[in-house]
């Protein structure tokens, strides 16, 4: 009996190793990570037993500091950071996951497997995924 392949799932277009940083980083300090490693987005731990992960991007940088005209300095990385995130787990359908990400009014959300971050997909990822090999079969 043949076997039927299944969708393209979110671990096969992740970003992957994720960068997590303390939400009591300086915003300088993690734009220039974020330069410095050729990536667009920053994973934020949690603060506290009971905080939640987050995500800062350099377009939040963009909206909320340049846009806004608000100065840089001084600010930390909880100040720009969008929470409750919105996660998905590896095993996640790419069409899945755009549906949440529509639902949801996000361009990226975070892969989590067992409690920890392991990878980001965004709204580009899932364009690029699927205008080069369509959705995978359903």
């Amino acid at each position: 009996m043949e076997r039927k392949p299944k969708p393209y799932t979110v671990a096969e277009i992740m970003t992957s190793p994720v960068v997590t940083v303390p939400p009591d980083m300086p915003v300088e300090e993690a734009l220039h990570l974020m330069v410095q490693k050729g990536i667009s987005s920053v994973v934020v731990e949690p603060e506290g037993p009971h905080g939640t992960w987050g995500i800062m991007t350099k377009r939040d940088i963009l909206k909320k500091v340049v846009a806004a005209d608000r100065p840089l300095k001084g600010l930390k990385v909880r100040d720009l950071m969008s929470a409750p995130l919105i996660t998905v787990s590896p095993d996640t359908t790419i069409r899945q996951c755009s549906i949440i990400m529509l639902d949801a009014n996000i361009r990226r959300a975070v892969v989590m497997q067992d409690g920890r971050p392991v990878g980001i997909v965004s709204d580009t990822d899932i364009f690029q995924a699927v205008e080069e090999r369509g959705w995978g079969p359903d």
